[in-house]
């Protein structure tokens, strides 16, 4: 495998095709996306024999389309809708920065990328057991998270936390600036006030 970068959960290319996407992606979260546009169904055939590729956030005032950072994801599941249109579901496994990117005649977009570290690993205090009993309402109420996430993490605070910015009902642009503007403390703090009066929808 050329080009490649040792993580934790493996190895990805330090250059891959990259989809810009109107969602926001963390580390461990899980997508399920429609493929129609040729260049990114032939995206996805290379990718599910690959390394993945880079979801990342849809910027159209910019030059390419696409935020500066992306998470790296494989494919974790694909099939054929009953519009007989591609449905793969895709999992997050780290934050990258995006540089030198690239676009191929077909119009399919390739960067190269640099592993961003975000937040870490940190078990479950017995302060946020709100919000892990909240999550799994969620979940309990959403047949699609259910569906999605084979396995769940509810002793990670990352992964708690992660999964409610994912759902929260804020813009993209303000998940964005959320995740970069506050500390884990700070955003930990704020969703432990906001379930305290706030139902959230997935």
């Amino acid at each position: 495998m050329d080009d490649v970068i040792s993580t934790q959960g493996g190895f990805f290319a330090e250059r891959l095709p990259v989809m810009p996407l109107p969602l926001v992606l963390l580390p461990g979260g899980i997508q399920r996306l429609k493929v129609h546009d040729p260049k990114h169904l032939s995206m996805i055939k290379s990718a599910i024999k690959g390394e993945g590729f880079v979801a990342c956030l849809l910027k159209p005032e910019l030059p390419y389309t696409c935020s500066s950072w992306g998470v790296w994801v494989k494919i974790i599941d694909f099939n054929l809708g009953s519009d007989n249109i591609l449905l793969i579901d895709i999992q997050a496994l780290a934050m990258v920065e995006l540089s030198n990117l690239t676009r191929e005649a077909t119009g399919l977009l390739w960067a190269e990328l640099t592993l961003r570290e975000h937040w870490g690993y940190r078990e479950i205090e017995s302060n946020a057991e709100g919000l892990v009993k909240n999550l799994r309402d969620i979940f309990k109420q959403h047949i699609s998270l259910r569906q999605l996430y084979k396995k769940t993490h509810f002793y990670d605070a990352n992964w708690v936390c992660a999964r409610y910015i994912e759902v929260l009902p804020l813009s993209l642009n303000e998940k964005e600036k959320f995740i970069f503007d506050y500390s884990f403390d700070q955003i930990e703090c704020f969703l432990q006030t906001l379930i305290q009066g706030t139902t959230i929808n997935s």
